[in-house]
């Protein structure tokens, strides 16, 4: 018989993957636990001395920052004087109203049907 003709049942395939699942996370756990490569890298030497600046040249250096200089001022433009034409402006004629639209009489309100029948 091959695997195929006779699969293992669902119950123990669950319990294997859970059991894998389990195991796998123990080592990595412990693993993570038992590194102690980062405490070996560590640097004994001050950060400065180990990224190759000296010391003495590795201070922070504060600059006194000076306030920004104000904006020029904008120049004013030349007026100019424009003599101006009298002219006549040309009139527009508004149209003639429209007549009053008649207004229909508005039906007398309708009670409501006293019965649902009354609807249809």
């Amino acid at each position: 018989m091959t695997s195929l003709e006779r699969p293992l049942p669902l119950p123990l395939v669950v319990v294997i993957l859970a059991a894998l699942s389990v195991a796998g996370f123990a080592f990595g756990l412990k693993n993570a636990l038992d590194d102690d490569s980062r405490d070996k890298a560590a640097p004994t030497q001050p950060l400065a001395e180990v990224s190759g600046v000296p010391v003495r040249d590795a201070q922070p250096t504060i600059e006194i920052a000076s306030p920004p200089p104000p904006p020029p001022a904008p120049k004013p433009k030349p007026v100019e004087t424009v003599e101006e034409a009298p002219a006549a402006a040309p009139v527009v004629e508004t149209p003639p109203a429209p007549p009053p639209a008649e207004k229909k009489p508005e039906p007398p309100p309708t009670t409501p049907p006293q019965r649902i029948e009354d609807l249809y």
